[in-house]
């Protein structure tokens, strides 16, 4: 995206991340895992049958209960 003029972009929203995701915008995912259970949600890694998303582990850390991961997006 040229608005980030090289510089790191956060998305929060479930269904914009998705829409980036199928467009090859995003480089990194960073996943916050948290012992909460928040109920109904928009899927953000909902795909059609047969198509995934290829990622490769960058880093996984730990604070207290709150587990932290990071994954770089594998173009294809």
């Amino acid at each position: 995206m040229r608005a980030a003029e090289g510089k790191n972009l956060l998305i929060i929203d479930a269904s914009l991340a998705r829409q980036c995701l199928e467009a090859g915008l995003i480089d990194e995912i960073l996943v916050h895992v948290a012992p909460i259970l928040l109920g109904d949600g928009v899927r953000f890694f909902a795909r059609k049958a047969g198509e995934q998303v290829a990622l490769e582990t960058i880093a996984v850390s730990q604070a207290e209960q709150l587990a932290n991961l990071r994954f770089r997006v594998r173009k294809a």
